[in-house]
């Protein structure tokens, strides 16, 4: 080469390089088996006068249906001529899809496979690289089935195949039975328990997480909301064998079931104990919703008009501490006349309304015997706690048959997935029938509404029930409260500032085609 003369442009390659299982993504590059992959790559592309552009890295299989960002982009990269060669180490890990990936890129691109010594631009080697492939996907598709099969074996006889739950531990590698921790159980039931008294999830959290000695969470951190959730909708708490989609569902429908009997399976060793079937049954009765507590935390959440009281300005809520207040005013929003009017005055104004509107009333007045009815529970306190938890399992037994419903119009259970369908649907309805025979076994069968009548006995019944009772026999009757700004001198609350929305009127709020359409598709229509 002559003095001046410019410097020959060495041709480049690129090299893909893929980890045999996944890791995490920012580990990829610094594991031994890629960086032996790059260390070929690079001898090789030194060995044939050639220059590395670029290393694509992919953290995925190459048998999964998942995108593979990195080879799409070396394929592309090649493909389009932006490269003239493209090196692999290995031609199964390129891909173990078989002919289908390695087909359209022959005669069209150049592709080397180290290990093989195979050039997909050479004409001999193209039946070579089909036939690679083909086998690295026979082989793949062997080593899958072996491992499903073994795992459904494993599933079916009981044993344990995922990272232990918290709370337990193996009873041996062999048997892969959960029992019991020690250190841990405890903190599991007083979960349990604590939310099937009522305690709200984030209250409970604050808990374990607070004092001196705050309870490591299953993750070794802080205790969430989400986490006590997922506990308490955990199959394995019961003892049972979760299925493959757990994640997906919660509660009863991730149950396993064995693909023969239908039945469902127990993972634990013998002598482990799960947790008690009804405080789980109230756990998550009460995270439904569906449950009334006769004791509850104070909270500004549980006031007695909290949820019912609106800001005639703003139609928003009306959130109530000392006073009711609006809350998007508070919260910096604009509301064309913020409301703000003092709580106990407001409740007190309201509770005379409603002993008004009952005193009203007469003995075919649908409203009065809901009230006589929530009343004959302050009677006898045990009945209508039975009858309480009853209501609430008919409900939590009604929303499990809209869910399976709904994952049948959603082809949830469409083939191979319908072997368990009819089961899983008599279950359902034989709870529901179950739980609506002990609500009726539990009702008021004779109801007396002559307090409700009577203006001294309907204050004597008010006065004597607790702050629950109240809240529920004013949301019997009354949709919601509408408080308008007070104006100076004119403070005095009353029809023109408070606006009680009761049940039995139509709602001023909903406009009157849509009252109509309702109407119009209702049963009774």
């Amino acid at each position: 080469m002559q003095p001046g003369d410019a410097t020959p442009v060495q041709e480049e390659v690129d090299l893909y390089l893929r980890k045999s299982k996944r890791v995490r993504a920012e580990d990829a590059r610094d594991l031994l088996s890629v960086q032996t992959q790059e260390e070929l790559g690079r001898a090789w592309a030194a060995k044939h006068g050639k220059r590395v552009r670029k290393v694509w890295v992919d953290n995925l299989s190459a048998w999964s249906d998942v995108k593979r960002p990195e080879f799409d982009g070396a394929v592309s990269a090649v493909l389009a001529g932006e490269v003239p060669t493209l090196w692999c180490a290995f031609l199964d890990r390129f891909t173990r899809k078989g002919a289908e990936e390695i087909v359209p890129i022959l005669g069209k691109a150049r592709v080397i496979f180290d290990y093989e010594g195979l050039d997909s631009s050479i004409e001999r080697d193209r039946r070579w690289i089909i036939d690679r492939a083909e086998q690295a996907r026979e082989f793949s598709q062997r080593l899958s089935f072996n491992l499903k099969s073994t795992k459904a074996t494993q599933r079916n006889a009981g044993k344990w195949l995922g990272k232990v739950p918290y709370g337990f531990e193996l009873e041996s590698r062999d048997t892969r039975k959960l029992q019991n921790r020690t250190d841990t159980w405890r903190y599991v039931l007083h979960v349990f328990k604590s939310v099937a008294l009522g305690i709200p999830a984030r209250m409970l959290v604050r808990a374990l997480n607070s004092g001196p000695s705050p309870i490591p969470s299953p993750g070794g951190g802080e205790w969430q909301a989400s986490t006590v959730s997922k506990m308490i909708w955990h199959p394995v708490y019961e003892g049972w064998q979760v299925s493959v989609a757990q994640g997906a569902v919660t509660g009863e429908d991730a149950v396993y079931r064995h693909p023969l009997t239908g039945e469902r399976i127990s993972v634990l060793a013998p002598g482990a104990e799960p947790v008690p079937p009804d405080i789980v049954r109230k756990a998550r009765t009460a995270l439904q919703g569906h449950m009334r507590y006769a004791e509850q935390p104070t909270s500004t959440k549980y006031h007695l008009l909290t949820d019912l009281a609106r800001c005639a300005g703003c139609r928003g809520a009306a959130s109530g501490g000392r006073s009711h207040v609006c809350a998007r005013h508070t919260g910096g929003k604009s509301c064309p006349a913020p409301v703000s009017v003092l709580r106990l005055q407001l409740e007190e104004y309201v509770a005379m309304q409603w002993f008004s509107r009952m005193n009203a009333g007469n003995v075919d007045d649908p409203l009065l015997w809901i009230a006589a009815e929530r009343y004959a529970g302050l009677q006898d306190p045990e009945t209508a706690e039975e009858l309480s938890d009853a209501l609430a399992a008919q409900k939590t037994a009604e929303a499990r048959v809209q869910r399976i419903a709904d994952g049948v119009a959603a082809g949830m259970y469409d083939p191979p997935f319908d072997a368990h369908l009819p089961r899983l649907q008599s279950e359902a309805r034989a709870a529901l029938q179950a739980a609506v025979e002990r609500v009726a076994e539990l009702a008021p069968k004779k109801l007396d509404i002559g307090w409700l009548l009577d203006d001294e006995k309907t204050a004597e019944a008010w006065e004597a029930a607790d702050h629950w009772l109240r809240r529920d026999l004013l949301r019997l009757v009354i949709r919601r409260i509408v408080v308008a700004k007070g104006v100076r001198g004119h403070n005095t609350l009353g029809p023109a500032r408070v606006e009680i929305h009761w049940l039995d009127q139509e709602d001023p709020w909903v406009p009157k085609d849509d009252v109509g359409e309702a109407a119009s598709a209702s049963p009774s229509a």
